[in-house]
């Protein structure tokens, strides 16, 4: 049985990936917090992995004062350098590397793909291209796997957690001018896409974990108001957002439509591939 190492074990995605790649036939070993202040487990835990996926990171929807920006930061490009030295140091490389980035990283109110070469230069985009450099840094040793990250859909977690509960109170409404590109998966697609790498040898470099079908926040605000069958006639003002995260109210306020183009072409299919269909199965099916 192969181990997979898993960081960010605790958050929304691991909790989802865990127990699919369990029922895969996996073994998981958890990447706790609490490793990376100890080395020593650490590199004994990544060196006894066939496989490591890291997907740790500081909630990125708060406000960014300066030591925020800190935290977010050094919770996934110094956690990311801490695993890929320890990787690289030692004389057993895991066969695959997958790491989390966001989609983030490109401009906003742009339809991108992976061949896009303009990104942003602003705190996010340098915390991107950070990220996945510190990832890529081992693709010398081992197969890397980065995925650029859009919102995650999924029950118990992600945005629909947090807005969930205003929507269903009929308090819903797009965020600032609504025209922001917005790029989702839902939670199942994701982890399918990372099995997808595990599994398939060939994949490697930079890919887009999104739908191939992103929409903009209106469109998704009114999606989830017929979902719910709730009206969305509150809209969330940009200056309310800028008063309450500061310089981190541009996740909420800007956005992105990415194309996950070389997933496509590797041969993937998505299961929820239309934002519909992944609204009703996330409040009307179970998981």
């Amino acid at each position: 049985m192969k181990k997979i190492a898993i960081s960010g074990f605790t958050g929304f995605i691991a909790s989802r990936l865990s127990p699919f790649l369990k029922e895969k036939g996996y073994h998981v070993i958890p990447l706790l917090r609490s490793d990376f202040e100890n080395k020593a487990l650490l590199k004994e835990k990544l060196l006894s992995s066939d496989i490591v996926i890291n997907l740790a990171g500081e909630p990125i929807i708060k406000r960014w004062s300066e030591s925020y920006k800190k935290k977010l930061y050094i919770s996934r490009v110094d956690l990311t350098r801490d695993i890929t030295e320890i990787l690289r140091n030692e004389g057993k490389h895991p066969e695959c590397f997958i790491s989390a980035s966001a989609v983030g990283i490109y401009p906003d109110f742009r339809l991108c793909h992976e061949d896009c070469e303009d990104l942003r230069e602003d705190f996010l985009g340098k915390l991107c291209r950070d990220w996945e450099n510190a990832a890529l840094s081992i693709k010398d040793i081992s197969r890397v796997v980065v995925f650029r990250i859009g919102v995650v859909i999924g029950k118990n977690g992600g945005i629909i957690k947090k807005v969930s509960p205003l929507f269903k109170l009929g308090l819903g409404g797009k965020i600032a001018s609504g025209k922001q590109g917005f790029s989702w998966i839902h939670i199942d697609d994701l982890c399918k896409a990372i099995f997808f790498a595990i599994e398939n040898k060939g994949i490697e470099g930079i890919f887009n974990a999104v739908s191939p079908n992103p929409v903009d926040n209106l469109e998704f605000t009114k999606a989830l108001g017929r979902v719910l069958k709730r009206p969305v006639v509150f809209p969330v003002p940009s200056f309310a957002l800028k008063i309450l995260f500061g310089e981190g109210a541009s996740v909420l306020v800007e956005g992105q439509k990415a194309i996950p183009k070389r997933l496509i072409e590797a041969g993937f299919k998505f299961s929820y591939p239309e934002l519909d269909t992944a609204l009703k199965q996330v409040f009307y099916e179970r998981l």
